[in-house]
């Protein structure tokens, strides 16, 4: 049998980086042969030799390699993903290892379970928690679940902010009945959609009351695999109570030198008291200052009842 070139054996289909940047426009033939050189003369991969030349940056790469090894950011269908979600601009990168573990970390937890959901709860404000759903979300639509993210914070929830996608109509306007579900989803990439909280209200809590979550996640119940929550900071008001109480399943959110410890001990006690399953809490840190890149890769999954804290590795 005679042997197949390169181009009939599809191998540039998700072959030589080179290949990729070149059909991404991100680099010409002329810099693709000038990394090549750089390359065997100093024998290093071809990521490290265009950083050396300066010609890709760290995010280029790795967004690249992600797609090459089928775990990488694609284009959205609506909107665009803000550079802080590194989950999703560098699959490579340290944060992005240790969120696909703390992803594993859910699906044992869950095991046989038909259904996925949870919300992300803090007990302030800048602790991490809409990044961290925003990211849990998309590391579960790529191993296949389909999942749905929602904003259930109906006083400041901006998830509609870190995909660009403006001011739209969303849970609030759901829950009022001005609008149906399935007109309110945006799908953003395969097996990933998203429920923006939709027009501040004047009366979130009464909006957020049971049994209307409840009765929404059951309407959708046979669409999607997953369904993860943003919620309100539970030191401002009783919403992330009781959006936590309909879903019955917590994970908490801390922040070094920024979350007080008894703060986060009173939100599990409240979580608790309102019939929640707290399956455990995230850990994270910010990177040193003047790093751009926002929430780095301190994070630390505790998905046991005991010990409930525990510093990050």
């Amino acid at each position: 049998m005679p042997e197949l070139n390169e181009a009939q054996s599809g191998a540039t289909k998700i072959g030589r980086l080179g290949e990729l940047f070149l059909q991404k426009g991100l680099l010409t033939e002329a810099q693709v042969e000038q990394i090549s050189v750089e390359q065997r003369e100093k024998k290093l991969r071809f990521g490290d030799a265009a950083l050396a030349l300066g010609l890709l940056s760290q995010v280029e790469i790795d967004s690249a390699l992600g797609e090459q090894f089928g775990v990488g950011s694609k284009d959205l269908y609506n909107g665009s993903a803000d550079k802080k979600l590194r989950f999703f601009h560098a699959p490579f990168s340290k944060e992005a290892e240790e969120i696909r573990g703390l992803r594993s970390e859910l699906l044992l937890k869950y095991g046989a379970l038909e259904k996925i959901k949870f919300a992300l709860i803090s007990p302030g404000t800048a602790e991490g928690k809409t990044y961290m759903a925003a990211s849990l979300a998309i590391a579960l639509s790529q191993v296949g679940r389909k999942t749905l993210l929602i904003d259930a914070d109906l006083r400041t929830g901006n998830l509609h902010e870190l995909f660009s996608l403006g001011v739209r109509d969303g849970l609030s306007s759901v829950l009022i009945g001005r609008l149906t579900l399935s007109d309110a989803l945006i799908p953003l990439m395969p097996n990933l959609h998203i429920l923006p909280a939709g027009p501040r209200a004047p009366n979130p809590l009464e909006i957020l009351r049971a049994p209307r979550l409840r009765e929404l996640l059951e309407s959708c119940h046979d669409q999607f695999d997953a369904f993860v929550f943003d919620t309100c900071a539970a030191s401002e008001s009783s919403d992330a109570q009781m959006v936590a109480h309909q879903i019955g399943v917590a994970l908490l959110v801390a922040q070094k030198d920024l979350t007080v410890l008894s703060d986060l001990r009173q939100t599990r006690s409240d979580m608790q008291a309102a019939g929640v399953n707290v399956i455990g809490t995230i850990y994270n840190q910010y990177a040193p200052q003047g790093d751009s890149t926002g929430l780095r890769a301190r994070i630390a999954a505790l998905l046991r009842r005991l010990p409930f804290f525990r510093r990050a590795v």
